[in-house]
């Protein structure tokens, strides 16, 4: 027989002042799929009679703090110190072996404070959020960790046959994911990081083609904001060694407006890790917008493309592209490792060609122009005549890209 020692631990979190019932059930049901429960309570704003083997006090505790004292504070201060004892106390348990995977369970509360705590673990820890706010924007709650989130269809407001079904789904996803955790093992190889839409994938998955071929390893990410983001996270955790970023339109976004905006700071990261660069402005002339019939009224009288029936696409215009160049050449500037800087001066995108919706010779070269005066003289700059999607760009790209790692 398996002992308790021998079973994986699942952290079933949440407000037991108002979600007791639903989580005293959950926790039943991990135990029943072979797991042990820790039951976490992070109740913001009461103590509660359902026993939790991490608590108020405990959590308090981790931030120097009295728990009474933080039930007696306004519900906004009270909730920011739950959030962060809760991350505290969770972590610890994760590094300590104590806890191997987490699950939570809340209405817009309960998870804001158990998705605060599950950000901060390493990838690959499982991690689930039972909510009631899974069908929307869940970026504020997800981020760019790897939390799944699950509708709990219902609001979280007593148990009944509906939401059990959904309770006891979720307790055989997070037990699963537990028990089948691989950890992450690097292959040894140094890894590569390329930056991807829909409309730059030929050429980037032909580049990629030819660094794999050379021995590296190479990871795709989707420019989409998170996207660019967890890129630059990877490389900060020391697991990218060099980087093709050849879809920016995370830049566009941030400066124009778009949704797949990665921040003020993207472009950032691999110059101050001194990592190698190679550059291509793929995709600079796409601003990714709501659907159609939202897009913003500012916007309605630009070149607009529906990509699919939830996403809009708008062409950058002349003085959009400027703005891209100087923010490009203000990151690359500044970066400690080697920039090579490669533009395709046939076109940015699959429908930036001659005859396809966002074909814009001139918006182009106020891009291309911006980085000629704006670069400095030690980033190497390279033009090719071909369209991003050729194959003899995409081959160069490639190409480059080893040269720079053979050379580094």
């Amino acid at each position: 027989m398996t002992s308790v020692v021998d079973r994986p631990a699942v952290v079933v979190m949440g407000t037991m002042d108002t979600k007791g019932p639903e989580l005293a059930y959950l926790a039943e049901r991990v135990e029943a799929f072979g797991c042990r429960a820790l039951r976490m309570d992070v109740s913001a704003s009461r103590a509660t009679e359902f026993k939790a083997d991490i608590g108020g006090p405990e959590i308090a505790a981790a931030v120097g703090r009295d728990i009474d004292a933080i039930h007696a504070l306004p519900r906004g201060e009270a909730v920011g110190l739950i959030c962060e004892g809760a991350a505290i106390c969770l972590n610890t348990l994760i590094a300590e072996g104590k806890a191997h995977g987490v699950i939570g369970v809340g209405g817009s509360g309960g998870t804001t404070i158990c998705t605060a705590a599950m950000r901060p673990l390493p990838y690959g820890v499982p991690k689930l959020m039972v909510s009631t706010l899974a069908s929307g924007n869940t970026r504020w709650h997800v981020d760019i960790a790897d939390i799944v989130m699950m509708p709990s269809l219902l609001d979280i407001g007593g148990l009944n046959p509906m939401l059990q079904m959904v309770l006891n789904n979720a307790a055989g996803a997070i037990t699963g994911m537990v028990k089948g955790q691989q950890p992450y093992q690097p292959s040894g190889r140094q890894v590569v990081s390329l930056t991807m839409y829909g409309t730059t994938t030929p050429g980037v998955s032909r580049a990629r083609q030819e660094v794999d071929a050379a021995g590296y390893e190479t990871w795709v990410f989707h420019a989409s904001g998170v996207g660019g983001r967890t890129m630059e996270r990877l490389m900060e955790m020391g697991r990218i060694h060099a980087v093709m970023d050849m879809t920016l339109a995370e830049i566009g976004a941030h400066l124009v407006g778009g949704l797949h905006d990665a921040g003020p700071d993207r472009l950032g990261m691999a110059g101050r890790l001194g990592l190698p660069q190679l550059i291509v402005p793929g995709a600079a002339d796409t601003i990714v917008l709501p659907p159609r019939d939202q897009v913003p009224d500012k916007f309605r009288n630009r070149t607009l493309n529906v990509h699919n029936p939830t996403m809009t696409t708008m062409r950058t215009s002349v003085e959009e592209n400027v703005a891209i160049g100087e923010f490009m050449a203000g990151k690359l500037n500044a970066a400690q490792g080697p920039v090579t800087v490669l533009l395709p001066k046939g076109g940015l995108s699959s429908i930036d060609r001659p005859g396809k919706i966002f074909y814009d010779p001139a918006a182009n070269e106020a891009l291309f122009e911006t980085l000629k005066a704006r670069l400095s003289p030690a980033i190497t700059l390279l033009e090719d005549e071909h369209h991003l999607d050729d194959p003899e760009f995409a081959i160069r790209a490639g190409q480059v890209m080893v040269e720079m790692l053979k050379s580094r």
